[in-house]
């Protein structure tokens, strides 16, 4: 009878070791960019409620507001609208609407308008979510100075993945996971007078879902992105990026 009990508290104490490892393992990874020369900090605080129209339709949204530590007059508001259509053998299509307001260094600011048409597939795995999100940006952007609209593509690439710590599938309860994407940008139009043009990022960090309706995620993103229309490609500047994001889905349909 004493040691009924006993595999409990071996799987809990397991549980706390994978946790333990995995914030070990995200401090030395930010440690090691933070400190490294030419990079600068930004802080992304995220709202991303979801709402289910049937078990094929749904609507993703987010409400950002992004802010440098380094550059006080640098801050961008967005609010992300993308009606999703799943399809047959893991595919989904999805449709962006982005609107962003960004202040930016040298007085430079902007208003932006996107439209995003994309394609996502997942593996049909229990275990963890992997997958591929392909998109292409179409950018109107509005330069106060000289006052006038500039239009571009912008298209993407990312490979994603949620992996959880103690539990055995993504759909369960109650536990914490690791959450990672690597995104590809391709920026043609050289001439857009931007800040930030992004060239690639990658993110890592930690996830905790309570249930089937909230999550809660502390990311790191490290970002490389030409700093204005001066700056080529080849001398991109480096942004570490910490999120805190609340995923809320507001209606979640039963099976």
């Amino acid at each position: 009878m004493k040691h009924q009990n006993a595999p409990g508290c071996r799987t809990g104490i397991t549980n706390v070791i994978r946790i333990t490892v995995v914030f070990i393992l995200l401090h030395f990874f930010c440690m090691h960019f933070l400190h490294a020369q030419d990079v600068t900090n930004q802080l992304w605080l995220e709202y991303r409620p979801t709402y289910t129209f049937t078990p094929k339709f749904k609507v993703d949204v987010r409400f950002s507001f992004r802010d440098e530590f380094d550059e006080t007059n640098w801050h961008t508001w967005e609010a992300r609208f993308i009606p999703v259509l799943k399809l047959p053998k893991n595919f989904d299509v999805n449709f962006g609407l982005s609107f962003l307001q960004t202040s930016q260094y040298l007085y430079l600011t902007t208003s932006e308008f996107r439209l995003a048409p994309g394609v996502r597939y997942k593996l049909p795995w229990e275990r963890i979510v992997l997958g591929a999100w392909a998109r292409v940006e179409l950018r109107w952007v509005y330069e106060r100075e000289p006052a006038e609209w500039t239009y571009t593509t912008r298209p993407r690439l990312r490979i994603f993945t949620d992996i959880p710590i103690n539990a055995k599938s993504m759909k369960e309860e109650n536990f914490f996971y690791i959450s990672s994407f690597f995104e590809f940008f391709y920026q043609n139009d050289k001439d857009l007078q931007e800040r930030y043009a992004k060239r690639y990022w990658f993110r890592l960090g930690l996830g905790y879902k309570l249930n089937q309706k909230l999550r809660f995620e502390a990311l790191y993103t490290r970002q490389d992105s030409k700093n204005t229309i001066d700056t080529s490609f080849e001398d991109f500047t480096k942004e570490n990026i910490f999120v805190f994001a609340v995923r809320h889905n507001i209606n979640k349909l039963k099976k």
